[in-house]
């Protein structure tokens, strides 16, 4: 029993090194000023959203999307995926995708995958395309008008751009990188996460990007200046879409110290002034007296200050006053959203009634609105009240997930639809500027959550409760009791108008 726990353990420890060793192989491939980088994980994808793939490629897809594939549409979906495992793929490694907009003229996407047997993989996907690979260099390389696949040694590369040399750009896919994502370590950190999918954005080379399509950017560029990129987590264990994403930063930058310096304590007082039964909760706690100190905030406060519409007010002392929450709530019924819309916007202020006083001389200068608003200052906050509700009922403090929720995070969203028994729920939350967690989950009318192949069942429910689109356009029905040939035909002269 003991060599076998041993041999089992070994064969283990051999998959997991080859596999390790085939992510690092194509790692080295990819350049470490990629714009965009993903590594996505198909065995655990496959696992975690309940998908069964037998060896002959046949496809078992979980709960609903049964029913939602049937008849021909099955029969082709299991052909397709016939197809993929002829192609003799390998799902135990990862496939990584990444995109280089360092030059704009010649924007470039790669996916790298691993094979088990290239000789399958280049005959079946020359089957698929009635073409024939041509070799050179030791890769094997086919066309397909601007798509291009390559296969060397046990990697396949698809890859396509703009204005792209496929036979000079081919022999740079498989170049080792002189400087490679592995030699990055934030990257590295990013890409090797246990999740599911794993994405790296290089914020410096997006935004470089950017400013070539629209110089304008080129201000933005300066002030993320000290940002390095962000990265992305996501699992889909336990039924659940989990994130988790982490801002690789220089926390000496000005940005980051204007941001260290804005950002206020977590709470969730607020909720109170929520709507009670509300879908939708937002906000983010706020040290004005920072933000206003920052130059460019400042010079945009002063010119509104002296802004009539403004009312000659202190915007700096109004931005100055802040000192928590700025929180927005939402509520309607999804049967009739236009009529039932309603919700509350709330600052924690020192200033609460020289804020109202603001609000209310904005909205008379409006002259009126379609929806119902009005503001009412307590001893720290302003409440805004919007919408065709105007008795909606305030305090969301018995939503639990939600007190948590920011009673932990100094930023944070909560989403919650109940649809026909089942609730749907969306959190996302940041402790710090640097790390935030998100997740995606469904509750079944049993209250536990619903298996990712049930989910259909939500979003058809939600489907059937929404109002039909209004049409555009507008046909007459005819009167059968007014006869136009009593009418003669008018000719209207226009030239005067």
């Amino acid at each position: 029993m003991r060599l076998l726990k041993f041999s089992l353990l070994a064969v283990l420890l051999i998959a997991i090194t080859s596999c390790n060793q085939a992510n690092k192989k194509m790692m080295e491939l990819i350049p470490e000023n990629s714009t965009f980088v993903m590594a996505i994980n198909p065995s655990k994808v496959i696992d975690h959203t309940g998908i069964k793939v037998s060896d002959d490629g046949k496809v078992e897809l979980p709960g609903a999307f049964k029913d939602l594939v049937t008849g021909e549409h099955k029969q082709e979906f299991d052909k397709a995926m016939a197809k993929f495992a002829s192609a003799a793929m390998d799902p135990t490694t990862n496939v990584y995708v990444y995109f280089n907009f360092a030059n704009k003229e010649k924007v470039s996407g790669v996916l790298l995958a691993t094979t088990k047997d290239a000789s399958k993989t280049k005959t079946a996907i020359e089957k698929e395309l009635n073409l024939k690979f041509k070799t050179a260099n030791d890769i094997e390389m086919l066309s397909y008008h601007d798509f291009n696949i390559a296969i060397k040694d046990d990697i396949l590369a698809m890859f396509g751009g703009k204005d792209i040399n496929a036979d000079e750009y081919v022999k740079e896919v498989f170049t080792k990188k002189e400087k490679s994502v592995l030699d990055n370590d934030n990257i590295n950190k990013v890409l090797n996460d246990d999740s599911d999918i794993n994405y790296y954005v290089n914020v410096p080379s997006y935004m470089e990007f950017l400013t070539g399509l629209q110089p304008q950017a080129s201000l933005l560029s300066g002030f993320l200046t000290g940002i390095y990129g962000g990265g992305v987590n996501v699992s889909l264990a336990d039924n659940e879409i989990s994130t988790k994403s982490e801002l690789f930063a220089d926390d000496n930058s000005d940005i980051m110290k204007l941001l260290n310096d804005i950002q206020g304590d977590a709470s969730s007082d607020f909720l109170k002034y929520m709507p009670a039964n509300a879908q939708l909760i937002c906000g983010a706690s706020i040290k004005g007296d920072k933000l206003a100190d920052f130059a460019q905030v400042k010079s945009a406060l002063q010119m509104a200050s002296n802004n009539p519409a403004f009312g000659n007010a202190d915007m700096v002392g109004l931005v100055k006053s802040i000192n928590g929450p700025i929180a927005f709530g939402l509520s309607c019924d999804i049967k009739s959203p236009l009529t039932t819309l309603a919700g509350t916007f709330v600052i924690t202020t020192a200033k609460a009634k020289e804020w109202k006083s603001l609000i209310d001389n904005l909205l008379k200068l409006q002259g009126g609105s379609a929806i119902n608003i009005s503001s009412e200052a307590k001893s720290d906050v302003v409440i805004i009240r919007f919408g065709m509700n105007s008795n909606l009922a305030l305090d969301a403090s018995s939503n639990v997930d939600a007190k948590n929720l920011f009673a932990e995070n100094f930023s944070g969203a909560w989403i919650g639809l109940n649809i026909d028994g089942m609730n749907m729920f969306i959190t996302s939350g940041a402790k710090d500027l640097k790390h935030a967690t998100g997740k995606f989950y469904i509750n079944g009318k049993d209250g536990k959550k619903m298996a990712f192949g049930d989910y259909p069942n939500f979003f058809m429910s939600l489907k059937s409760l929404m109002p039909a689109p209004y049409s555009s356009s507008y046909e007459a029905e005819p009167d059968s009791d007014f006869d136009y040939e009593d009418y003669d035909t008018v000719a209207v002269d226009t030239t005067d108008y």
